[in-house]
């Protein structure tokens, strides 16, 4: 494995993995019996119990790049249902910030990553689990959390992130955008296991409205809840 120095057994078939170090302590929070399983190049690696269900949390870094190493090393580790608690920003002006976003698709810049797998052959529709998507949204909705289905941009360059190129990603029908959950839905189409994202709109890039810290800490914390409940179901 690349990134993650796991042995047999160590790695759960239900993970939850995050591009930020504190988010992936909020969940660790909730997780009972939590032993560091690996630490490489400071991608971090946990497994605890939640609900009886052994659960492994995993620090993803930044990108699809390495997005895609991290999943498909956990892949390798025997790894069934993969979660990813992320941000973006909405590029609606009805998607708020604080709304907890469900891509049903991710779109995507066909090269890199996407064009090394598959060479020339043909684009893939990036999709998640039906099943955990149809659960996630109805646990949000039992926990009164506010959330909205949609397609969302994967980008490769934050920079690049201004209100004109949130107007264009709008215009052709997405909700929001981020950095590497397209690598996660990429993967796992691949290799033919259950995956979802789940993101925190932490501003709107169209209205400049953005949330406070305080308020991110809070709804992290409940939509934290809700997708380990997901993952112990």
């Amino acid at each position: 494995m690349a990134i993650i120095k796991a042995e047999n057994g160590q790695i759960s078939d239900k993970v939850v993995i995050l591009g930020n170090m504190e988010r992936q302590k909020t969940i660790n929070s909730y997780l009972k019996n939590v032993e560091k399983i690996s630490e490489y190049a400071g991608y971090q690696t946990y497994t605890g119990e939640y609900n009886g269900q052994k659960i492994t949390t995993v620090f993803h870094g930044i990108g699809i790049p390495s997005m895609a190493l991290v999943v498909d090393d956990l892949i390798s580790a025997g790894a069934k249902k993969i979660v990813r608690f992320g941000s973006a920003f909405s590029v609606s002006e009805n998607v708020k910030p604080g709304t907890a976003i469900l891509p049903i698709g991710y779109s995507y810049n066909f090269g890199g990553v996407f064009k090394q797998y598959l060479g020339d052959s043909y684009s893939i529709a990036l999709t998640p689990d039906y099943g955990m998507l149809k659960a996630e949204d109805e646990k949000l909705s039992r926990a009164g959390i506010d959330k909205v289905v949609g397609n969302v941009f994967t980008s490769d360059a934050l920079m690049t992130h201004n209100k004109q190129f949130a107007e264009k990603l709008a215009k052709d029908g997405n909700i929001a955008v981020e950095l590497e959950g397209a690598g996660l839905y990429f993967i796992a189409k691949l290799k033919g296991i259950q995956a979802l994202s789940v993101h925190l709109a932490y501003g709107n890039l169209v209205t400049g409205e953005t949330l406070a810290a305080d308020k991110i800490n809070e709804k992290e914390k409940k939509i934290s809840e809700t997708l380990l409940d997901l993952l112990s179901q």
